[in-house]
């Protein structure tokens, strides 16, 4: 993706201190509309960069919220218009922080606006598998997380803690999925699996999820019912404001 190469080497890192910043939001945020012939998103991140490529607004509120696609009601251009986006966080701020940044770029760039209802869905619980995990734990804060969502494939990769990690999944999935491993503290995970609908019998690709999560992490999903918000878009404009 040579236009996330050209906007890293061009960036000026200006020194903001996080603590003077009362409202979370990106130093520097370019938004640019993606090429018509890109089918596959991909979102990579370091301590101080968040580039996010072929995304729909309908994914971005996925992301900035921890919800799932289906989660959010809204016109149905949310998830065919789609964005190239490259920002820069504050110094001091973290990985955690990304959620409220995303939110704050939403509000001021998109305008959005939107209200809260409840409705009891189908969710997925994480849970750890009984004795030792396979989760190899790692040092630091969350980072170098990359996911790729492909028509057959998709792929994981990062260090995250379990909470973060499911909402990750959540984004990825037909349904939301809730952190109830007790698992605290940061873990490297590389994952790669198979969609449900490319899985057939001559199928020659990775296993599925389910399937990749317990043999290489040692994890499970277990599908039970819970109450979930629904994001009702009150106002969202297509075209973001210049960047």
């Amino acid at each position: 993706m040579n236009w996330i190469t050209r906007f890293t080497c061009c960036t000026a890192l200006a020194g903001v201190a996080w603590s003077q910043v009362s409202n979370p939001a990106f130093e520097v945020a370019t938004i640019k509309r993606s090429d018509s012939n890109a089918d596959v998103g991909q979102m990579i991140r370091d301590p101080r960069l968040v580039a996010l490529g072929h995304v729909s607004l309908q994914n971005l509120l996925a992301q900035a919220y921890r919800i799932k696609n289906f989660q959010i009601s809204g016109p149905s251009w949310l998830d065919s218009e789609r964005f190239d986006i490259v920002a820069t966080l504050p110094d001091g701020a973290t990985q955690d922080q990304l959620p409220a940044m995303l939110q704050t770029l939403l509000r001021e760039r998109f305008k959005l606006a939107f209200h809260l209802e409840k409705k009891t869905l189908g969710a997925y619980v994480l849970l750890a598998r009984r004795g030792a995990t396979k989760l190899t734990a790692t040092d630091g804060e969350i980072r170098d997380v990359r996911t790729s969502v492909g028509t057959a494939r998709r792929r994981l990769s990062g260090k995250v803690s379990m909470p973060y990690f499911a909402g990750l999944l959540s984004n990825m999935l037909d349904r939301p999925v809730l952190d109830m491993t007790e698992l605290r503290g940061v873990y490297d995970v590389d994952l790669e699996w198979s969609s449900d609908e490319a899985i057939g019998a001559n199928f020659d690709g990775p296993p599925s999820l389910f399937k990749v999560l317990e043999e290489n992490l040692g994890l499970r999903l277990d599908s039970r019912k819970t109450p979930v918000d629904l994001y009702v878009i009150d106002h969202v404009e297509r075209i973001p404001t210049e960047n």
